[in-house]
């Protein structure tokens, strides 16, 4: 079936006896290429039915689809002309992960942090009404959306508009760690009502087909219905806030779907439709494990074995450390935003529940409970991801920084972040956090460093950041290094030229080192506040020199490091002039300049 499937209108034409197998030939073409290229799996698979009935029903492009997300659109992307480029999925030049405008007209909005979804389809469906254009627009959030703020100042912006807008709730109990807190409660006793809505719709469909009365006996049944129900049960969320809601339905079983959301397109005010699927559906392994299953490596789809290794990454030993200093240090308490696992934080969860908190994917709200935290006079850490870092720099500023509140900032994911792509490589927070007056910054190479520098950060009392890259510490020969504390330098040769830089990209800047001959390399391990007088001692002003950054050039560590030394004959690499794309890191180093590559001809260039 699914070679016949190049556009939403050959979903319309697929017989509907045949749907069922076009989910499952879907299904099998997901796996396949996320086991050979890794990516977001139990979520894909878990909403195949919903993609393939949303395509059914509405007539995109005209309408449009707007993901939260975005990385659950996999099967959206096979229905929409992808299919032929899908084997490439996060691999050089190939198929995003996540929904990109530039890679489809099927896609309206990119998408890769949660919670804008609604905000955008809002926008678009204004942007419509403004027009003159008929076109419905559809919104698909994750029960884990709804723990984000902007998705309730979404909904308080669109209640009881009249426009033509479709939100589904797809409801499967997961964001990436397991949904927390009353709105997941609230959802949760949404879904133990769903046999009244089994009743409710054979019902109508009986009394539908009374010649002459049926329709009108609909309504009136409607009406009675509705004040026994306010009577009883009151109104449920969305309800109250205006909302025309319907369900909760099956959300793999096309038969109940398809016309749930036919009534919702006839609509013409917001409604809410409440779908409920199984994350990970139809491969055992993700449905007993979906957050593991969430984000993998390439794996063997038969056996399910997904390599593991974490014991050598930078997030496993990360909060390991935290957690043998919270066996020591009482008042060390964790915070983390739906992101337990992917941080590191899976063992403090275990050895320290009371210490130990998951605010749901709220970033903003992390750090300024954060702040609170340490107002109250504990010592709090909140492990974050580069690129949801973003999010919170004003509470990270206004309610911590400049309150003099303590906070310790465990940064993961900082610098590129390879096939993920350009909504999540964190190559911002140095240069965002390098502007708030009084931060302190470190960038560990190592993980004997990284151990070292949380130690350091939690002695600070005042607003302090430990940023670390995805991954495992490159391997290479460091023996040549001279530690001095706050950096450590190399010579290879007679030094006549040097190479400053930080974090991950030193083993590059040693590469370059290494083949241009008669270099110094200078290692910083504290970026922020610089230890000029140990780098003027090991930097002459007569030496010339080049700083490779992994991040920003503007208000980036090099812009900061030249400006200070009042160094001219220093030339610094860094991000600059585009957003990074998808692909291995040895294309994104390259493309971005900062590879050794372009180190060693920078050298050159002095």
């Amino acid at each position: 079936m699914i070679e016949k499937i190049n556009s939403p209108a050959d979903v319309k034409k697929c017989p509907e006896k045949e749907l069922n197998t076009l989910c499952a030939e879907l299904r099998e073409v997901i796996l396949r290429s996320v086991a050979k290229n890794g990516g977001h799996l139990a979520s894909n698979l878990g909403d195949i039915e919903l993609t393939v009935a949303i395509h059914r029903v509405f007539d995109l492009p005209e309408d449009k689809l707007v993901f939260d997300v975005g990385h659950q659109s996999y099967a959206h992307k096979l229905l929409t002309g992808r299919k032929e480029g899908f084997g490439s999925l996060r691999s050089d030049g190939g198929v995003s992960g996540f929904t990109r405008r530039c890679e489809s007209e099927y896609d309206p909005f990119g998408s890769g942090h949660s919670g804008n979804a609604l905000s955008a389809s809002i926008g678009i469906a204004s942007a419509n009404k403004m027009r003159g254009a008929d076109g419905c627009v559809v919104a698909v959030l994750g029960d884990g959306s709804f723990t984000n703020g902007m998705t309730y100042e979404a909904l308080n912006n669109c209640a009881g508009s009249d426009l033509r807008l479709v939100i589904v709730l797809n409801d499967n109990e997961m964001a990436i760690s397991r949904n927390v807190g009353s709105i997941n409660n609230v959802f949760t006793r949404l879904r133990t009502s769903k046999r009244y809505f089994n009743f409710k719709n054979r019902f109508v469909k009986v009394v539908s087909a009374v010649p002459l009365v049926g329709k009108p006996l609909v309504g009136g049944f409607r009406r009675i219905k509705n004040f026994f129900k306010r009577l009883i049960f009151k109104e449920n969320f969305f309800e109250t806030l205006g909302f025309e809601y319907i369900g909760p339905v099956d959300g793999n079983d096309l038969k109940r779907l398809i016309p749930v959301l036919e009534q919702a397109k006839r609509r013409g005010s917001p409604c809410v439709v409440h779908t409920y699927t199984k994350k990970g559906k139809g491969y055992a392994f993700a449905e007993e494990k979906p957050d593991l299953y969430h984000s993998v490596p390439s794996f063997d789809p038969a056996t399910g074995v997904v390599p593991n290794g974490k014991e050598k990454t930078f997030s496993y030993n990360a909060g390991a450390e935290l957690c043998r200093l919270a066996d020591e240090d009482g008042d060390i308490a964790a915070v983390t935003a739906a992101m337990t696992a992917g941080t590191g934080l899976t063992l403090f969860a275990e050895k320290h529940p009371d210490r130990f908190f998951d605010v749901g994917i709220a970033e903003e709200h992390a750090a300024t409970f954060c702040a609170g935290l340490a107002a109250g006079g504990l010592k709090p850490v909140f492990a974050v991801y580069s690129t949801f870092l973003q999010r919170a720099f004003d509470q990270v500023a206004e309610d911590a920084a400049m309150q003099s509140l303590r906070l310790t900032l465990l940064v993961d994911r900082a610098g590129l972040v390879a096939d993920d792509g350009v909504t999540h490589h964190g190559i911002f927070d140095a240069a965002m956090l390098n502007s708030i007056p009084s931060c302190l910054i470190y960038s560990p190479e190592t993980l004997a460093e990284l151990r070292t520098c949380i130690g350091e950060s939690l002695a600070y009392d005042g607003v302090s950041a430990v940023r670390y890259p995805k991954g495992k510490e490159v391997e290479y020969d460091r023996s040549a290094f001279t530690d001095l504390g706050t950096l450590s330098y190399a010579d290879y040769g007679e030094p006549k030229k040097a190479v400053v830089t930080y974090g991950r990209i030193t083993s590059q800047a040693v590469l370059a080192a290494r083949s241009a001959g008669d270099t110094r390399v200078i290692k910083l391990l504290r970026v922020k506040p610089l230890d000029i007088d140990t780098v003027l001692r090991l930097l002459p002003a007569s030496t010339p020199a080049v700083f490779a950054e992994e991040g920003v050039l503007c208000g980036g560590i090099g812009e900061t490091l030249k400006a200070a030394l009042g160094k001219e004959n220093m030339r610094v690499l860094a991000i600059d002039g585009a957003f990074p794309g998808h692909g291995s890191y040895g294309k994104l180093f390259a493309e971005c300049g900062i590879d050794a590559a372009a180190i060693e001809k920078a050298l050159a260039s002095l």
